[in-house]
């Protein structure tokens, strides 16, 4: 097989679109988008959710028909009516999604070999399929038992294993869409060392991401699309954030940073007493207050998801005690925990926080509906009631009909909001509320969580492993490591700095 680096050259332009327009329902997403990528470039794209991104990529794979505008690989056109998912792939237009595309029931071997062995024969041989994986593997020094099922793989491993098998279709365009979503910092060190030898290969990148901090490690340029243009694009040493962040959303970003008032320190509206589950956290005691934003912050693997579901009533606790308003309660259901004023945001919201297929409307009314106990509810009453949380909040949507699926994640989001705005929710327990979301949509989701403490005296559990926007919109932090709280602060007492020291001084006692 011939060698990734073998004939191609490393400068020069790999691919180039040009004025590609799109439009769904009569609606321009893609106005005459201009892109180019050279070899041996990691080419980041850029844009608030709803922006374009996903469309062009999506038309740049062949999944999507463009209207107008043209493709090229190398100077070679690809004929807009025979482009497909296929057509792309044998053009070396390769995707690697957010959301892993792998048969996790299936061996790595069988994966790496799923696409090659499928085309080309009906019978497989086993000796060409080992061969075929260890080559691939090989080519990213990436080391892992070919016979290891997918689904007993870490998240990193997975992550890995995608590539590996996109450079064994002799990628020439690789598009990796937030690849570093649910890596460790140690796991992101590993894979930004992997794309600079792909780079070195003379493969070109394209690197979707909404973490700004990652554009200067890997970048070489970086293009911001916002309303379906493209709006600039620049060498990563011109990038700073402030920049790319006016081009991103039209506007200079404010952020919310805003202390809790002493009179809102009193009484809690939630107080956990030595809550603990077996193996997962332990002995965690806090109290939330009327009016306050509590953030909660720690490494992966802490236990601060963990905390949250037992909260929401999803997981049981082992021991420990729970009191809202003063008043000791028992949490055996989501359905308990919603009757006593509390709302939860997942954060993986398209699987446990939506009904994906179900209009917007419908997902605000849902628990409502749920809250009666005849399950009638008027459709008139339904209908204002979600128009006026859709305007309040100002969610983008074609109408209230439209299939939440097809939305943005930062309007998705904010469906979530209005769904326990609707369910007239006291206690908001929020899960990586910002995951995966750009930085105009953000800025609102920000808003939301002030006006809903600061504003309505509600009370908010931020919980959020992202240390930056705890520091700035919470205002009490509590820090987790290894299942335990170690340390409570305010905001302008600390910073990034002493939050990671403390938290990586309990993880390595722990391993130790």
């Amino acid at each position: 097989m011939t060698s990734l680096s073998a004939n191609r050259p490393i400068m020069g332009n790999v691919l180039s679109m040009e004025n590609i327009t799109k439009s769904f329902f009569g609606i321009r997403v893609l106005n005459g988008v201009d892109f180019e990528l050279n070899h041996g470039e990691v080419h980041v794209l850029l844009g608030e959710n709803g922006a374009g991104k996903s469309t062009l990529m999506k038309i740049l794979s062949g999944a999507y028909a463009r209207d107008s505008g043209t493709i090229a690989i190398e100077g070679k056109p690809l004929d807009p009516a025979a482009h497909n998912p296929r057509t792309a792939e044998d053009a070396g237009i390769i995707s690697i999604y957010q959301n892993f595309h792998l048969f996790s029931h299936l061996t790595v071997a069988e994966n790496l070999a799923f696409s090659r062995f499928t085309r080309e024969r009906r019978f497989i041989r086993w000796n060409e399929v080992f061969a075929h994986a260890k080559e691939a593997l090989a080519r990213i020094d990436f080391d892992v038992p070919l016979a290891a099922r997918v689904h007993d793989l870490p998240v990193a491993k997975k992550q890995m294993l995608e590539i590996a098998i996109a450079l064994s279709k002799n990628a020439k365009v690789l598009i990796m869409d937030e690849p570093t979503a649910a890596l460790s910092s140690r796991e992101t060190e590993t894979l930004f060392r992997t794309i600079k030898e792909i780079k070195q290969k003379g493969i070109g990148i394209i690197y979707i991401s909404h973490r700004l901090e990652e554009i200067k490690q890997i970048g070489d340029r970086v293009t911001v699309l916002r309303d379906g243009a493209n709006v600039g694009t620049l060498p990563v040493r011109e990038a700073d954030v402030s920049t790319i962040i006016r081009l991103m959303i039209g506007r200079e970003l404010h952020t919310i940073a805003r202390e809790l008032p002493a009179e809102n320190r009193g009484g809690g509206l939630l107080e956990l007493r030595n809550l603990t589950r077996q193996g997962v956290f332990r002995d965690v005691s806090f109290v939330l207050s009327p009016g306050e934003v509590l953030g909660l912050t720690g490494l992966v693997g802490a236990g601060k998801t963990e905390l949250a579901r037992v909260l929401f009533g999803l997981d049981h606790a082992a021991s420990g005690r729970i009191f809202i308003d003063g008043k000791q309660v028992v949490i055996e259901s989501p359905r308990a925990a919603n009757r006593l004023g509390l709302g939860y945001l997942p954060e993986d919201r398209d699987e446990q926080g939506l009904c994906l297929n179900m209009g917007v409307k419908e997902n605000i009314t849902l628990v409502s509906l749920v809250q009666r106990a005849h399950g009638f509810l008027n459709p008139r009453t339904e209908k204002q009631r979600a128009a006026k949380l859709v305007s309040s909040l100002k969610i983008k949507t074609r109408d209230l009909s439209q299939q939440v699926k097809y939305l943005s994640g930062g309007n998705k989001q904010k469906v979530m909001f209005a769904k326990w705005l609707s369910a007239r929710s006291r206690i908001l327990i929020l899960d990586e509320p910002t995951f995966g979301i750009d930085a105009g949509a953000r800025q609102e989701i920000y808003e939301l969580i002030d006006d809903f403490a600061h504003a309505q005296k509600k009370a908010v559990l931020f919980i959020s492993s992202d240390i930056d926007e705890i520091l700035t919109n919470t205002d009490r932090i509590l820090v987790i490591a290894g299942g335990a709280l170690i340390a409570q602060r305010l905001p302008r007492e600390t910073g990034k700095q002493d939050i990671l020291e403390m938290c990586m001084r309990r993880s390595q006692k722990r391993e130790g």
